[in-house]
């Protein structure tokens, strides 16, 4: 995937932070975005899946991965009936780190990124696999 390098002056940039603060996104994903509404010819829409995965983020309760989340299990569906020229796997890569990059900057109301080990039935104490598990803050 090629990388684009861009230099901006101070107040454009500003003027891109605060509508990628308001939208809850980091600036990256902001300029992604709206460069695929202007160039791109894919019609999935990576802000209205990262709004869906905070919702369904709310309303999880204890521990829970991406994988938990209704949105980002449908993904395959909703990337089949789109016009996108990326598969599942790369816009669940994109989603996932648009949702963790939320999450660590507290856009994600009262979810945090849970660190701690999850005790597991049969006395095991141990994390998922490499999957970043997800919490409500107390």
């Amino acid at each position: 995937m090629p990388r684009v390098n861009l230099s901006i002056n101070q107040d454009m940039y500003d003027k891109i932070k605060h509508q990628a603060d308001i939208q809850g996104i980091s600036v990256n994903n902001m300029i992604y975005s709206q460069l695929q509404k202007q160039y791109g010819t894919d019609e999935f829409d990576y802000i209205v899946a990262l709004d869906c995965l905070k919702q369904d983020a709310m309303e999880q309760d204890g521990y829970f991965c991406l994988w938990e989340l209704p949105t980002f299990r449908s993904i395959d569906d909703m990337a089949s009936g789109s016009n996108s020229n990326e598969s599942p796997e790369q816009i669940r890569a994109r989603l996932g780190k648009m949702f963790h990059d939320s999450v660590e900057n507290g856009q994600v109301w009262d979810v945090e990124i849970y660190t701690g080990k999850i005790e597991i039935p049969q006395h095991k104490s141990k994390r998922p696999g490499r999957a970043v598990v997800y919490t409500k803050k107390k």
